[in-house]
């Protein structure tokens, strides 16, 4: 059987699922990717165990059949056509490529030989793409990626009605983000962080269907599902650490403050958790950093706020950097103390979102 596709379409399509596909795993059956051909056009297929995924582009086809190929090995050679069309072969053991004067052969794997995958039908709950990927994408750089911290490698979703809320915190930092939409569903559930990453490639504009199954989130956007297996364990009661009372705070650009404190970060000592001073005085920012290349400073004009007329703070300058990045104008800083009492940032322009970061100990 012969079927004609968009080089584009299918490469496309290929860079999403082949991230899911491992090229390497000790069920060879894992590195298997399943494709799957109609009158209409064709579905793709992996998984990894924790992501399952199907995606579905139009393709000229004269029949049905299903097949099962090494996705990394089809995965380079789909990128490396030279023409923008695609023909593919399927023949009993094995697919011929050819794009313009390319040609080449691949050995067919037996289609069951590949992860056999479900995926939903029925949807309960739906929330807007954009927004929700924007609540993902703005927490998932706190999550811990140590695998001994258990639930905090992970992203937490409160479904609720009226509110949507993502979560993630390592115990250093914590941020999230409130979806003022309801998803329809009603649930406190965990998904891995680095799911959440696969997630957000297929996320663009419309809706995104969700539905809940015991532990597993099923996700349907556009042309592609996704199965993600969700996390077991209790998420801390992360509120309660959250502080309420800050003797100093000050408000400036995000980005001012942003590509401030990398600057000077580069001179930081990359064995003290890449440390940066902050000192606040008289609506003044002072920003300084010190490690064995030398010393860097600079200095900020804030708008200054609060009952304490000057604090001074250390801070690991990536965590600093990376709580600020999803604030688009200007951001909050509010200190609750020193050593290593929580600062908050918040978003002056969207207050669904807000983190809080640990300052490192001084004494």
């Amino acid at each position: 059987m012969k079927v004609l596709v968009p080089k584009k379409s299918l490469a496309e399509t290929l860079a999403r699922v082949e991230r899911i596909v491992p090229s390497r795993s000790s069920n060879p059956g894992l590195s298997l990717l399943r494709i799957d051909v109609s009158e209409d056009g064709m579905e793709l297929s992996g998984s990894n165990m924790d992501v399952d995924i199907r995606a579905r582009f139009a393709a000229d086809s004269p029949g049905r059949g299903s097949y099962a190929v090494l996705g990394h090995v089809f995965s380079q050679v789909v990128r490396a056509l030279p023409s923008d069309d695609v023909e593919l072969e399927f023949a009993e053991d094995e697919l011929q490529l050819r794009s313009g004067g390319f040609a080449t052969k691949l050995q067919l794997m037996a289609p069951g030989s590949a992860p056999m995958l479900n995926f939903a039908t029925e949807f309960s709950g739906a929330l807007d793409a954009p927004r929700f990927a924007r609540g993902l994408a703005a927490v998932k750089y706190a999550a811990a990626v140590a695998d001994f911290q258990a639930v905090f490698r992970g992203v937490k979703l409160e479904l609720a009605d009226g509110r949507t809320r993502t979560v993630a915190t390592d115990g250093f930092r914590l941020a999230y983000f409130d979806i003022a939409e309801s998803s329809g569903l009603q649930a406190d559930i965990i998904v891995p962080a680095r799911s959440v990453e696969e997630l957000l490639r297929v996320l663009d504009e419309g809706e995104v269907k969700l539905a809940l199954e015991p532990g597993q989130l099923s996700v349907q956007h556009g042309n592609y599902a996704l199965n993600l297996k969700l996390m077991e364990g209790t998420f801390p009661d992360y509120e309660r650490v959250i502080p309420k009372n800050f003797p100093v705070s000050i408000t400036l650009g995000s980005t001012r403050l942003a590509e401030a404190v990398a600057r000077v970060a580069l001179m930081a000592d990359k064995t003290t958790n890449n440390r940066v001073d902050l000192f606040i005085k008289d609506g003044e920012l002072q920003i300084t950093a010190e490690g064995s290349f030398g010393r860097s400073q600079e200095a900020i004009p804030v708008v200054q706020e609060g009952t304490d007329s000057e604090i001074g703070l250390a801070y690991n300058s990536k965590y600093l950097v990376d709580a600020v990045a999803p604030v688009n104008g200007d951001v909050r800083l509010s200190f609750s103390g020193t050593n290593s009492a929580p600062s908050v940032i918040t978003d002056l322009g969207d207050p669904s979102y807000l983190a809080m970061v640990v300052p490192l100990r001084t004494a």
